[in-house]
């Protein structure tokens, strides 16, 4: 794929900066919230990691452990980008699961969640309490939980975890 260290290195190092680049922004977006933008630049910075790792091995084939210090830092930034890659794409995976957790909860207890910084999974839990072992209807179930978040007890619970 490569002719010569020179173009090996060259590609580490121009892969590797747009993988990075692109994870980082990919990583900006998750934490907006925006998942369709995260996950389209966690892909594009994948695909730049990919090239760079290629890139990466050729080099590692042309020069071994021979590699002049210009050679070794782009080697390096190949690296880099791969795992900023990774990052970028658990960024979007945690953002798409916020967001598919908000979609479970009525609104009203999401927003209470996201305001307060409680885990939805803990107002599912209650919910599931509530309606199932309870046998309460939903929306009394809701109206609880609210009085919960007003009354400080989600807050107290939180300190017990």
């Amino acid at each position: 794929m490569y002719e010569n260290r020179r173009e090996a290195a060259a590609a580490c190092d121009y892969e590797g900066t747009a993988a990075s680049h692109h994870s980082k922004i990919a990583i900006e977006y998750a934490r907006e919230g925006e998942c369709r933008k995260a996950w389209k630049l966690a892909d594009t910075a994948r695909i730049a990691a990919t090239c760079a790792m290629q890139a990466h091995d050729a080099l590692w084939e042309l020069a071994g452990e021979d590699m002049t210090e210009e050679e070794f830092n782009a080697f390096e930034k190949a690296e880099i980008g791969f795992m900023d890659a990774g990052k970028a794409e658990k960024a979007a995976a945690a953002a798409v699961e916020k967001l598919n957790a908000k979609r479970r909860v009525h609104p009203d207890l999401a927003e209470l969640c996201e305001s307060t910084g409680t885990s939805v999974e803990g107002i599912e839990t209650l919910m599931k309490y509530y309606t199932e072992t309870c046998g309460w209807q939903e929306d009394r179930a809701i109206e609880h939980i609210k009085r919960l978040f007003a009354d400080g007890t989600i807050e107290a619970l939180k300190m017990i975890k």
